[in-house]
């Protein structure tokens, strides 16, 4: 995997402050640009992402947590579907399986809307063939549940385009 460019370089290019960070899950590869990231910007996850115990998260807390540190409290969202900004422009939509807290986001661009289905799909494979991510959830019946949603919404809205966690389409 190459790294086209950089968190710190993109958030320095955009030349606008961030006000908060919309994280699909907690896991290291979503969130290992944290520390470009000021520290007094919120972050939001979904609901059950911060009080999730996965026997395999033993490996990755310790790093996870000095990600986090000195950071405000996560704000989960409380619902399962939230129009963030109360305009229409962006959604969150709780897709749990993958983790707890799986968020995927659909974003109303001036191009299009776009999907950002997090870890609900990862690989645009896993997507066309609507497959979850298996045995790399924590509830793989949830994920399963999940991803069948996002996809009806993608037959229902076919002008969505969608940006799987790990790949683009």
């Amino acid at each position: 995997m190459t790294a086209l460019t950089t968190t710190e370089d993109y958030i320095n290019a955009q030349n606008v402050a961030l006000k908060g960070v919309f994280l699909t899950h907690l896991h290291l590869d979503h969130i290992s640009g944290m520390s470009a990231i000021n520290k007094q910007v919120p972050l939001y996850v979904g609901q059950g992402e911060t009080q999730e115990r996965y026997f395999l998260y033993a490996a990755t807390q310790g790093i996870t947590d000095i990600m986090l540190e000195g950071r405000p409290a996560l704000q989960e969202w409380a619902e399962d579907y939230i129009d963030v900004f109360g305009d229409g422009s962006v959604f969150a939509i709780h897709s749990p399986g993958h983790t707890a807290g799986s968020t995927a986001y659909l974003v109303n661009s001036i191009e299009s809307p776009v999907l950002f289905t997090g870890d609900a799909s990862h690989t645009s494979w896993g997507w066309n063939h609507s497959v979850e991510p298996g045995s790399f959830s924590t509830d793989q019946i949830r994920s399963r549940a999940s991803l069948n949603k996002l996809i009806k919404l993608v037959k229902s809205y076919p002008e969505i385009s969608v940006q799987p966690g790990h790949q683009s389409l």
